[in-house]
């Protein structure tokens, strides 16, 4: 079947399933240590990638920052995705 979403799409949320606010965050993928794409969430703890298709055909680390670049969570997204929570 096809994807139901097209970009790769991350939800950060807590421990709850409620959204984080993650208004100013940012998101940045690398894969062997080189920088993929990155992309800011929007309020409602949601970031798509939109230059990375799915299904994912290859790994990511996915590290989220916050408006002033402190490092939150890093995450290892694995091939064959099209969506990634984080949770908590």
């Amino acid at each position: 079947s096809l994807p139901t979403f097209h970009r790769l799409t991350v939800e950060w949320v807590q421990g709850n399933g409620v959204p984080f606010n993650t208004t100013g965050f940012f998101a940045r993928l690398t894969r062997n240590n080189v920088l993929v794409s990155t992309a800011f969430f929007d309020s409602f703890g949601v970031v798509r990638f939109n230059n990375i298709g799915t299904l994912t055909n290859v790994s990511y680390t996915l590290r989220t920052f916050n408006r002033n670049g402190v490092l939150f969570r890093t995450r290892f997204i694995p091939a064959g995705v099209q969506t990634f929570v984080i949770i908590g």
